[in-house]
C-alpha cells in the first residue's frame, strides 16, 4: 500500500509540474515584447493559495470552498472536484519544476517576503526582470487518469490583478484551459 501511495504522489507531482508548465507557457506567449530580448520572471508564492482569497484580505476558511458556486464546473468530473477540495483542505508548500520557454525564468518566494516587498525591493532581488508578475496558486485536483484538473490562482502585476478557478484538460499531451472563472479582479 505504501508503494502505491508513494507512486501516486510522484505521478501527481509530475503531472502538477506539466500542468503548471503548460499554463505558464500559454500565459507568457501573451506577454508583449517577450520576443524582444526582454526577460520575464514568474514568481510563485511558496505557500499554497487558499482558494477564493484575495491578496491583502483575511484568508477564508478552507471549508468555505464547498459553497463557492464558481468552483462548480458542470463539465468537470466529480472525482476532479472532490480531489481539488481534498487536496486544498490543508495548506501546503508548492514545489514545482517548470519547463518554460527561452527567456522565461521562475522563482519562488514566501508569502511573508512578498507581503513586505516593495517595487524597488523586487527590482533589487530580480534586477534582470523589472516586471512585477506574481502568481499564487492552489494545489490542483486531478481526475484518476490525470487528464482533467481544477486549480485556483491569483495573479498580480503589469498594472492588473485577479484570481479565479481554472478547469484544464490534457489534450494531445498538452494541458489547455477549458474554462477560467474569475472570482475577483481590479
Amino acid at each position: 500500500m505504501a508503494l502505491f501511495v508513494c507512486g501516486e504522489l510522484r505521478r501527481t507531482q509530475t503531472e502538477t509540474d506539466a500542468l503548471l508548465s503548460d499554463l505558464f507557457t500559454a500565459y507568457v506567449h501573451n506577454v508583449p515584447d517577450l520576443g524582444s530580448g526582454r526577460g520575464f520572471q514568474i514568481v510563485i508564492m511558496r505557500e499554497s493559495q487558499s482558494p477564493g482569497t484575495r491578496p491583502g484580505h483575511e484568508p477564508r476558511a478552507r471549508w468555505n470552498m464547498l459553497f463557492d458556486d464558481r468552483l462548480r464546473f458542470p463539465q468537470a468530473s466529480l472525482v476532479t472536484r472532490g480531489s481539488f477540495l481534498l487536496t486544498n483542505a490543508v495548506p501546503t508548500e508548492i514545489r514545482v519544476k517548470l519547463r518554460l520557454p527561452k527567456g522565461v525564468d521562475s522563482a519562488s518566494s514566501s508569502k511573508s517576503e512578498l507581503d513586505r516587498m516593495t517595487s524597488s525591493d523586487f527590482i533589487r532581488r530580480f534586477p534582470d526582470y523589472p516586471s512585477w508578475d506574481i502568481f499564487s496558486i492552489s494545489r490542483p485536483g486531478f481526475n484518476f487518469s490525470k487528464t482533467e484538473a481544477i486549480l485556483y490562482y491569483d495573479h498580480s502585476g503589469s498594472g492588473s490583478a485577479g484570481g479565479g478557478y481554472i478547469l484544464a484538460r490534457k489534450v494531445d499531451g498538452v494541458w489547455r484551459i477549458v474554462e477560467d472563472r474569475a472570482t475577483w479582479m481590479y
